[in-house]
């Protein structure tokens, strides 16, 4: 099967536009009328685009922002959680043959 998804949103805007063009044509009001309210609705438009636009950014900022502080956290875990790791095996292992010690001489006595 085809992909026919783009010819269909081709023929769809081709329609609307006509539509719309029709419509303005046999629009009851004279043209100076007409072309005065859409440009007030272009203009709502426009406004509302950016506002939506605005508010868009805005959120993948603060996505972006929360996802780089978890980032930096997961790093500065993993490195801190390394050397703890490595300090911790040094510590056991001292650690063990101390209490080794211990224990033998415990026991001796």
């Amino acid at each position: 099967m085809k992909d026919n998804s783009g010819k269909i949103i081709l023929a769809l805007l081709a329609g609307a536009s006509a539509g719309v063009i029709a419509g303005l044509m046999m629009a009851p009001d004279t043209g100076e009328v007409t072309r005065t309210s859409v440009k007030k609705w272009a203009s709502k438009m426009s406004k509302d685009l950016e506002k939506n636009l605005q508010t868009g950014l805005d959120e993948i900022k603060n996505m972006s922002a929360g996802a780089m502080d978890k980032f930096g956290e997961m790093k500065s875990g993993m490195s801190g959680s390394g050397s703890t790791t490595s300090g911790s095996q040094k510590s056991g292992t001292t650690g063990g043959n101390s209490s080794t010690g211990g224990s033998a001489t415990g026991g001796n006595a």
